[in-house]
């Protein structure tokens, strides 16, 4: 999950300007009483996504939390329970009583998951359980020959990032894919989450994984050894390369639906994903979204370097071609930019997708209670300049 942050900016502005709209119309609806009134809108639904390394520390940090996301009308909670980055602690080092995995540090003794579950589920919020996949160290620390290898000066290398340093194991290994999905299925059985959200279902570029298994696989399976590729040029080999990892995606989210199925079958599943443009991750919705319930674009416009118009105008755009007709879309904002450009996104999805019903909001740091107020007042004032203009 890409890092944002919040800015905590005054609302006051947005509710003195849509007191004196709302005046001008509801005058004009006086004037035209013979005009039939329309309903007003279903307002979009608040989900939070949650890191636990910068959140809960103690049970009390856990009832705080839920005490001040239900007072911002908050409906559901997607929580870390696999580290995503590796800042504060090891990606894949988890925040519950784990067999399988490894523990995150000063946790051994705190089950964040089921302290979660059952203060949101006494207030009435969902908790899904947010597992990252394939960026884990911990797991890459235990088992060195699933560390991603990418193809570097015609030279197959071990991963280490570009600008950072990053640790992700490879995804068409099937011992990889199947300790992620032991993980999942632990989860599941063990813990009454509402859903899994799976994050980091990809490739960090186009030039990886070119380990021995998986260059013996695509020779055998497509004809093709990808440490021969030339990345810089496209080319029909380059094509059908992006094509094969691209179903290896799809085939293991497949393989994630057909666990749960066995293991707790009425558990939602949902996806954060990037933006459908960025080709080079090996990651098509299209090839998964009939065994996702939701899926979470991230549309982080400041952090693509997109201006707002971005969301409505291509982002949710290209999700809504590649995805099937059952999958409900969450869009993902992180509350960076503006609060009439927040707003602005707000009303566009609403009016240009009426059947998105809800919006997560992501944050790398601490949520602080005026955070989630003031996400809560941008909702409201979405919802309200568009019954004002219906």
């Amino acid at each position: 999950m890409q890092k944002s942050f919040f800015g905590l900016v005054g609302v006051g502005y947005v509710s003195l300007n849509l007191s004196l709209l709302l005046s001008d119309a509801h005058a004009a609806t006086n004037a035209h009483n013979k005009i039939k009134t329309t309903p007003a809108p279903t307002p979009l639904q608040i989900e939070l996504v949650v890191r636990t390394v910068n959140n809960f520390k103690t049970k009390k940090d856990i009832s705080d939390f839920f005490r001040h996301a239900k007072k911002a009308h908050v409906t559901l909670v997607h929580l870390n329970v696999k580290q995503d980055e590796d800042d504060e602690r090891p990606s894949g080092q988890v925040y519950y009583a784990s067999s399988i995995a490894q523990i995150a540090a000063g946790y051994e003794k705190f089950d964040v998951l089921a302290a979660a579950i059952a203060e949101g589920h006494r207030l009435g919020i969902k908790v899904y359980a947010w597992m990252p996949q394939f960026h884990d160290q911990a797991a890459m620390r235990l088992h060195p020959e699933w560390q991603m290898q990418s193809a570097e000066e015609g030279s197959s290398r071990a991963y280490k990032g570009k600008n950072n340093t990053e640790f992700f194991i490879n995804p068409i290994n099937p011992d990889v894919q199947a300790y992620e999905r032991s993980l999942i299925a632990e989860v599941a059985r063990n813990y009454r989450v509402d859903g899994i959200s799976l994050d980091w279902l990809r490739f960090d570029d186009v030039n990886m994984d070119v380990g021995d298994y998986t260059r013996q696989l695509a020779i055998q399976e497509i004809g093709i050894d990808p440490l021969l590729l030339n990345y810089a040029e496209p080319s029909a080999s380059s094509a059908a390369w992006q094509r094969w990892r691209a179903r290896k995606i799809g085939a293991y989210v497949r393989g994630v639906r057909e666990t749960l199925k066995d293991v707790r079958p009425g558990v939602k599943l949902a996806a954060f994903l990037l933006p459908p443009e960025f080709t080079e991750v090996g990651q098509n919705l299209a090839a998964f979204s009939a065994d996702l319930d939701e899926v979470l674009p991230m549309a982080y416009f400041k952090d693509w370097g997109r201006s707002a118009g971005w969301v409505s105008g291509k982002l949710m755009q290209d999700v809504v071609r590649k995805k099937s007709s059952s999958t409900q879309i969450k869009p993902t904002l992180d509350g960076t930019g503006t609060e009439k450009q927040n707003i602005g996104i707000l009303i566009d999805i609403r009016k240009m997708f009426p059947e998105v019903r809800s919006i997560a909001w992501f944050s790398a740091v601490y949520w602080q209670p005026a955070e989630m107020e003031r996400i809560a007042a941008m909702h409201k004032a979405a919802m309200r300049a568009r019954q004002a203009v219906n």
